[in-house]
């Protein structure tokens, strides 16, 4: 099953994707968050990379209570479940963004470089981290359980 995961931010959104088998998960690219706009545009590049499920990630607190901008993650997701007809998942994204940054670094891209990949990095490590749970969970390739 191919997936498409994305790291929603109030100013911008990371874009992932799994490859079919779920081995790999790859950063794709960063947009900027432009409400409407950018939904109708990530739901054609959905349909144009062959996307069977989405994944969002979830801002929580180090507790496991949501943080002030999940309700907008949420919301974010929902509406482009909406638009796709693809099953979403929400994601734990605690600590992706410094995973990232960590494996950013460790391929040798420059700090200034890092910053405009960091948000699609942070998409990849969930995606990275979905996979692994469904592995360990042996759930099939082309189901949207988790």
């Amino acid at each position: 099953m191919r997936w498409m995961g994305l790291d929603h931010g109030t100013k911008n959104i990371g874009i992932a994707f799994t490859d079919d088998l779920e081995i790999l998960a790859s950063p794709f690219e960063v947009w900027p968050n432009q409400g409407e706009a950018s939904l109708a545009r990530l739901a054609r590049l959905a349909k144009e990379e062959g996307a069977q499920a989405l994944l969002v990630g979830l801002p929580l607190h180090k507790d496991g209570a949501e943080s002030a901008t999940a309700p907008l993650a949420r919301k974010f997701g929902e509406a482009l479940r909406d638009r796709t007809g693809l099953p979403l998942v929400f994601w734990d994204e605690r600590l992706t963004s410094v995973e990232a940054e960590r494996l950013l670094a460790a391929r040798g891209v420059k700090a200034k470089d890092r910053k405009a990949r960091l948000d699609a990095a942070a998409a990849a490590v969930m995606l990275a981290d979905l996979i692994e749970t469904r592995r360990a969970k042996g759930r099939a390739v082309g189901s949207a359980e988790v």
